[in-house]
């Protein structure tokens, strides 16, 4: 109880500091016809010294490790479910299922660029640079200072709910992992202990990294988990050792072992119609609409890249993004080949946890690639957080970032990720489908229509009707809000 109250003492002091803040001046932004008036900047860089502070050369990301950034950030969420959304509500037919997954693909691909688009436009042709990195910054030149507030909001509710669920899914999966290794002390194997100890390291002083090149040895060690447990989902389905008459076949329960018996390389995926699509296609719909979530870090990745154009991102994301949906193709193909109808939204609770050495190796990699990918979105986090307090002081934000973390970690501490499902799950419904299709959306409304002062436009669209396709992003994000509240409600976590 002393503890918590200490944690709460902490939070209400680093408040009242907040109150005290200096207040920055404003400025005028004189783009005729598009950029607003008396927006308050972020702190401006002159371009011929970005080498020598925050964005200085060596802390920018070259393309390859952007890639690897983007990878870690996407796969470890999205990766596991993905065969249990193929499978729901009597099975999704294959191509029909990598169709859904290569359209959310690229719309998510779309609306990372359309906010590096609208970063380059607005941040980066002023002289001197605009170093900013929250999505505020970009929509307040271009839909307005009034509600800039809007998109931190929506980016505040969406890492603060899914950062929770990691917490609990590490404390998960770590703790079960220590509780069969009677060497340790009886404290050390208790879950809370594990949790609070892995917040502390590594998961602290990955988080406290300053920009995004600093995550690029987590992020490659995440990508080796990644790469590793899509291998293991593969050879167990060649090996059969889950299949009837397989090595670990009679040590799992009913509900876990295969559906059926399929035979082939495609296994269980054999008894499906190529096109087929009934009431599940909706789960797998939803899912994919917020798998390929990274939208946080969006401005973040275009203003931390090396040789920084909009072509150049283009590239990027999609080498990520297409990196990300051939894991997902994977998964979800071997995971529904080997268990069938019967696939767990949680794929690796198939495998034994004990007697399949294999398996414990691909939880302890999974675990590692989540680490990553937490630290990821947790930059997303603070870039949202300190933009909505209006918080620009490097000791301020540790201190605030120490304190958010002690809190998620102790939050996780008493619930489970299956007691979080539901919530969670209408959380990244609804901010998820905000942040990725509505926002972006709204930024190209304007953005589109924005003349520079010979009252030439600004940019130029990248396809014809572009401003149409954006009008239905919007449609397609409220739909998928609604939808993805009405399944969340529906499952009701009981798959975790």
């Amino acid at each position: 109880m002393k503890f918590i109250n200490s944690l709460l003492l902490t939070v209400f002091l680093l408040w009242n500091v907040q109150a005290h803040r200096p207040i920055t001046s404003s400025v005028v932004v004189e783009l005729r016809g598009g950029f607003n008036k008396n927006v308050k900047k972020a702190p401006i860089v002159k371009a011929k010294t970005i080498a020598k502070n925050h964005h200085h050369e060596a802390h920018l990301m070259s393309a390859p490790v952007a890639v690897a950034n983007v990878l870690a950030d996407l796969c470890p969420h999205g990766m596991l479910p993905i065969a249990y959304g193929m499978a729901a509500g009597g099975g999704t037919g294959p191509v029909l299922a990598t169709l859904i997954l290569l359209v959310f693909g690229f719309l998510s691909w779309y609306s990372l660029v359309t906010w590096a688009r609208a970063a380059d436009a607005t941040l980066c042709r002023e002289k001197p640079v605009v170093m900013a990195e929250s999505l505020s910054e970009v929509w307040e030149r271009t839909v307005g200072p009034q509600t800039k507030f809007i998109p931190d909001l929506g980016c505040v509710a969406l890492t603060l709910g899914c950062l929770l669920f990691y917490s609990a899914f590490l404390g998960d999966i770590f703790g079960s992992l220590v509780s069969g290794l009677p060497s340790l002390p009886p404290i050390l194997r208790k879950r809370w202990t594990v949790l609070l100890l892995l917040h502390a390291v590594p998961v602290l002083p990955l988080c406290l990294a300053e920009d995004l090149s600093s995550l690029q040895y987590s992020s490659m060690t995440g990508l080796l988990g990644i790469i590793y447990t899509v291998f293991f989902v593969g050879k167990r389905l060649v090996d059969g050792s889950y299949a009837a008459g397989g090595k670990f076949y009679n040590l799992m329960p009913n509900h876990l072992h295969p559906s059926g018996q399929g035979t082939g390389v495609l296994g269980l995926v054999s008894e499906l119609k190529l096109f087929q699509a009934k009431r599940g296609l909706l789960v797998l719909m939803n899912m994919c609409c917020v798998a390929y979530a990274c939208h946080y870090n969006s401005v973040k990745y275009f203003m931390e890249l090396k040789n920084r154009t909009v072509s150049n991102l283009q590239k990027v994301m999609a080498f990520g993004l297409g990196g990300t949906a051939l894991v997902f193709f994977c998964m979800m193909i071997l995971g529904y080949a080997t268990f069938g109808s019967n696939s767990q939204a949680l794929l690796l609770n198939h495998y034994h946890g004990s007697q399949d050495v294999m398996a414990t190796t691909a939880r302890a990699f999974t675990g590692l690639a989540i680490i990553s990918g937490y630290a990821l979105m947790f930059a997303g986090l603070k870039a949202a957080l300190f933009s909505l307090l209006k918080e620009k002081r490097p000791q301020q934000q540790k201190a605030w970032s120490v304190s958010l973390l002690t809190l998620i970690a102790t939050a996780a501490c008493f619930v489970t990720e299956a007691e979080l499902a539901t919530v969670i799950g209408i959380v990244g419904s609804v901010f998820g489908s905000v942040v990725i299709y509505m926002f972006p959306a709204i930024v190209n409304f304007k953005l589109l229509n924005m003349k520079d002062k010979k009252g030439k436009n600004i940019v130029q669209p990248l396809f014809s009707g572009e401003m149409a396709f954006n009008k239905l992003m919007v449609v397609f994000g409220i739909v998928f809000a609604i939808l993805g509240t009405w399944i969340s409600l529906a499952e009701g976590g009981g798959h975790h």
